[in-house]
């Protein structure tokens, strides 16, 4: 309580406020603990004064949206403009395989395919080859450390190439079926 009661942080509003709340509160310190998982949700008493002090406002520029993809999803992004493409890094050239250092090889993963994000086993199948989806519909449902993890549809076509099968083990990077434009 006193390290948070002597901390300071200046221009930015922070949650330092909320939290010397909390560990000031009488269920926090009283005896019995009454803390409990859904505790500031139903019953804490913010009586915390919103922050008021000034906040420097951001210099306001163009901004364009760039598609990215990060662990096997595809995410759009809001950059100020010109850093999509001429601010970009040159991409890292990937070291060189070692011979023997095993491993399956992985199929290419296109702008088409759907690819699992981690090792796991796949648990349900929804969509068959042929079948239309849109984006967010599931593909198939992967278990890793005993969570459930659905795959979806990045974009709206036909499923072709569908390698998934209940019970079988997939690779970290696999590419499970490609979704193809509509014709």
């Amino acid at each position: 309580r006193r390290a948070l009661a002597e901390f300071e942080i200046g221009g930015m509003p922070t949650v330092v406020p909320f939290h010397r709340a909390v560990v000031n509160d009488p269920a926090f310190t009283g005896e019995p603990f009454t803390v409990h998982t859904r505790w500031i949700e139903t019953e804490f008493d913010n009586t915390i004064t919103p922050y008021e002090g000034a906040v420097e406002a951001a210099e306001h520029s163009e901004r364009e949206r760039i598609t990215v993809e990060v662990g096997g999803k595809r995410l759009e992004v809001v950059l100020p403009a010109g850093l999509g493409a001429a601010g970009r890094p040159e991409p890292k050239k990937a070291a060189p395989r070692r011979a023997g250092s095993g491993g399956a090889k992985k199929a290419a993963a296109s702008g088409d395919a759907v690819v699992s994000p981690m090792q796991g086993t796949i648990v349900k199948v929804v969509v068959t080859d042929g079948d239309a989806v849109e984006p967010g519909d599931t593909i198939v449902v992967l278990e890793a450390m005993k969570m459930e993890q659905p795959l979806t549809a990045h974009k709206a076509g036909t499923v072709v190439g569908m390698s998934a099968q209940v019970g079988a083990t997939v690779a970290a990077d696999a590419v499970v079926c490609e979704i193809k434009d509509p014709a």
